[in-house]
């Protein structure tokens, strides 16, 4: 009977010791990475990235220092943009009345115009001051996807910048997980500023 006992309470009693012992001694953090703490180096065969062996910050005045921003390119209008604005509308309705964030969606204007985005807006609300749309001419269009922030020409993912505008996340908001996961990464930072 006292064998019983003792397991019973070990059985009841561990557990919360355990859990008690993790409440006052541990730390439950997150952290988001650092893309391209030690440089850039042959991660991509685009030319005219920054090879320099330091932290990689995108240096672009389209995106100026100061903010956490969603970054997203586009460069045709046609069921797969629908999805992907219908998720980034996810992202502003979390983030919308959030001092210091920003959604940024640049678009190639040799092949879609503003004013094609606009049709989409009776189905998605674009809040002017959370949401901003930028129709740009195809050289600094790419210049600013290949060169600026570090992506293919096969990539269509949203990339995540911090405050010092360096790259924290890329993100493929086709899937409805990674959204998810944006969401997140972008609530952790915002957490931490």
């Amino acid at each position: 009977m006292k064998k019983k006992i003792v397991l019973l309470f070990l059985v009841i009693a561990l557990p919360v010791l355990i859990f008690l012992f993790l409440k006052a001694f541990g730390n439950n953090e997150f952290t988001i990475p650092v893309y391209y703490e030690q440089g850039l180096g042959d991660s991509l065969a685009t030319p005219c990235l920054d090879r320099s062996v330091e932290q990689y910050v995108v240096k672009n005045p389209v995106l100026p220092l100061g903010g956490l921003k969603v970054v997203h390119f586009e460069r045709m209008d046609g069921p797969v943009l629908k999805t992907r604005l219908e998720e980034l509308e996810r992202v502003q309705d979390v983030f919308y009345d959030k001092e210091g964030i920003q959604l940024l969606t640049h678009l190639n204007g040799a092949s879609i115009k503003k004013q094609d985005i606009s049709d989409y807006d009776k189905r998605i609300q674009f809040l002017d001051q959370f949401w901003k749309i930028n129709e740009m001419d195809s050289t600094a269009w790419a210049e600013l996807k290949y060169c600026g922030v570090a992506m293919s020409s096969l990539d269509n993912r949203v990339v995540l910048l911090d405050e010092l505008n360096r790259i924290r996340g890329y993100y493929n908001i086709l899937e409805r997980e990674e959204t998810d996961r944006l969401i997140l990464e972008l609530r952790i930072l915002d957490s931490k500023r």
